[in-house]
């Protein structure tokens, strides 16, 4: 099982570029590997599997998980 990381990491300054797209992380979590409009064309661009995958939301709205 994979350990939780419990570091902080301030993504600010390299997602900026890649508002409302979807991005692939280096295993940790320092640089954009690439980006793509969806996630399925992402995953068909990376082939590296140590990548990390994210939506980037728009930086106008704000998100807040809700548990039912």
């Amino acid at each position: 099982m994979q350990k939780l990381c419990s570091k902080n990491y301030d993504f600010r300054k390299i997602l900026k570029p890649f508002e409302n797209r979807w991005v692939a992380l280096t295993s940790d979590n320092k640089k954009v590997i690439d980006n793509a409009n969806s996630l399925e064309k992402l995953v068909r661009k990376i082939s590296n599997k140590d990548a990390v995958f994210m939506k980037v939301l728009p930086f106008s709205s704000s998100y807040a998980p809700v548990i039912l």
